[in-house]
């Protein structure tokens, strides 16, 4: 039957800290039996613990300083100890010494994100106001023209992410870049066709004219050809995950849950910074 683990009442008091003796079955636990301890982690990936704390242990303070700040936490899983190393502050929460966060760490990123980033930009296509539609880096490849938008990957707008604690990085599917490629392009021929000739224009010959309006007017023509197809082929991909409400539906019951998640890792790591401090002998 395994043994019942206890720790001793008998406490050691020094004006900035309280120290419990950790002992298991009246023997005091020394440094190279805390070092035997099996080490799994105290809080699990949704925010709740795996086990009960007991308390923390200075362990080789001379090589933590220069570490991220955490902590050794000694805590109990069934009837057997386990010992856990526990970051101070979430990983989506934590900022750097220079005040900057720790590369993408704090973004979340998802499927859910990323097709809903997609029906976002087909309707604000769909319905020619898209705020999404703001400059965007150009391609790494090719010789795009100047109306390309490269909506690759962005960071949603807060009135659009719906996350009230965390921003959102979302990947747009091709189909949804492509349309948006080929609105530019229409938009800004269809422009050109708009803004008519030039006041030099004005003084070729009719033939020219002619023929300068005509290639303008066809070109926009075929933008227009080109989006629409686009178009119809990102409305199929939309429909294909169940239309726009499901896809939007679905993405916010993940940021839902993804807001709960990341204020259990914070009040579990409250609830650990009440720990004592437990002693042990080298």
């Amino acid at each position: 039957m395994p043994k019942q683990l206890t720790t001793q009442n008998a406490t050691i008091t020094t004006a900035a800290v309280e120290m419990k003796t950790l002992t298991v079955s009246g023997k005091q636990v020394t440094l190279a039996v805390f070092r035997q301890l099996i080490k799994e982690p105290l809080v699990a990936d949704d925010g709740t613990l795996n086990g009960s704390p007991w308390g923390t242990v200075n362990y080789h303070p001379d090589k933590c300083e220069a570490e991220t700040a955490h902590w050794h936490i000694v805590w109990q899983k069934g009837t057997e100890l386990r010992r856990a190393y526990v970051n101070v502050a979430p990983k989506f929460d934590y900022i750097a010494p220079a005040g900057h966060y720790q590369p993408r760490s704090r973004w979340y990123t998802s499927t859910a994100a990323n097709q809903y980033l997609t029906a976002l930009v087909y309707m604000g296509l769909k319905a020619g106001d898209d705020p999404l539609l703001a400059p965007r880096p150009r391609r790494s490849y090719g010789h795009p023209d100047e109306t390309d938008t490269y909506l690759a990957e962005l960071e949603l707008p807060a009135e659009l992410s719906r996350a009230e604690t965390f921003p959102v990085l979302a990947t747009v599917a091709k189909a949804a870049t492509d349309a948006a490629d080929l609105s530019a392009s229409y938009r800004a021929a269809q422009a050109v066709v708009d803004r008519g000739l030039s006041e030099y224009e004005s003084t070729t010959s009719p033939d020219w004219r002619a023929k300068a309006i005509a290639q303008r007017q066809e070109t926009a023509q075929h933008y227009r050809q080109k989006y629409d197809e686009a178009m119809a082929a990102l409305r199929v991909l939309i429909e294909r995950r169940g239309g726009f409400d499901a896809i939007s539906d679905t993405y916010a019951a993940e940021i839902d849950a993804e807001e709960g998640r990341r204020q259990r890792h914070r009040d579990a790591r409250a609830t650990l910074a009440e720990l004592p401090q437990l002693f042990i002998a080298v």
